[in-house]
């Protein structure tokens, strides 16, 4: 895990870890944050993944021929973190044959609570092959002509411009864009570190979200939770995601995203992202 150049790009460092417990810390960083200092809530997601996926690989044993990864991942974010360490503390909750479910808290370094998150961790040999079906790695995410003013918001937050995201499209409740690969950005297998698909699709999810807001500067907006599944890794190819809001109640958004490799067209996350813009009167 020391040799994660993801981890590494975020500053993670490893305080503590056994078969049951770890204890990460990402310090505070401008790269890591959104303007004014906050932490981008990918930054929080990551750390979820990182804290968990030491407890699931650690318990699993020296196993030979065995692959290990988070496949699923629920976030719910409770607060801010301005300019500070945090800090994800995970404790296995259940670990069956090849399955470990795994709960992780989410705080700054004076123990305010940012975040917590559940996480699946398996550890297993390889399956069968893929089979699953592949699709036209182009459809509905041709860029729009012209982009929103506030998509270039987005992909200019200091974590957001370091991961490399691009909008694409941003309108009526529809949302896409594109993550460039970068060996900076995968984990210790070569692929590109779930953490990173999950700021992807927490992005993704936000900017169909404010499609359907006027820009103005006095809003408000945060993600209340988000929700990963992963189905596949992305190696050596961009990868693209397509937002759509499914419902507005008031200052809620509901969206679902899709993750795609920008060349092969291979399905390798959906996700679901709650978001909350607050309008003033």
């Amino acid at each position: 895990m020391t040799r994660d150049r993801y981890a590494e790009e975020l500053g993670a460092v490893i305080e503590a870890v056994d078969a049951e417990r770890s204890r990460v810390r990402v310090p505070f960083r401008d790269g890591n944050s959104n303007p004014g200092g906050a932490l981008h809530g990918g930054v929080a997601a990551s750390l979820v993944d990182l804290a968990a996926s030491l407890v699931g690989r650690t318990g699993a044993g020296d196993q030979p021929d065995v692959e290990h990864a988070v496949v699923d991942l629920s976030v719910t974010y409770l607060a801010a973190a301005i300019s500070e360490d945090v800090i994800g503390e995970a404790r296995a909750l259940r670990r069956g044959k090849e399955l470990c479910f795994i709960e992780v808290d989410v705080q700054t370094g004076g123990g305010k609570a940012i975040a917590r998150g559940l996480a699946t961790h398996r550890s297993a040999p390889p399956g069968a092959a893929d089979r699953q079906l592949l699709r036209d790695p182009d459809g509905g995410l041709a860029p729009s002509a012209e982009l929103p003013a506030f998509v270039r918001f987005f992909t200019t937050a200091p974590f957001m411009a370091r991961l490399g995201i691009r909008g694409l499209r941003a309108e009526d409740g529809t949302a896409a864009t594109a993550l460039p690969w970068n060996v900076a950005h995968t984990d210790v297998s070569g692929g590109l570190h779930r953490g990173a698909v999950a700021a992807l699709i927490d992005t993704t999810g936000a900017m169909a979200s404010w499609s359907l807001v006027p820009l103005d500067p006095r809003n408000k907006a945060s993600t209340p939770a988000l929700h990963v599944t992963h189905h596949s890794a992305a190696y050596d190819e961009d990868v693209v995601a397509d937002a759509t809001t499914l419902r507005r109640a008031d200052e809620l958004f509901a969206n679902q995203v899709t993750v795609r490799g920008a060349t092969s067209g291979r399905l390798i996350a959906t996700g679901t992202v709650l978001y909350r813009i607050v309008v003033p009167l």
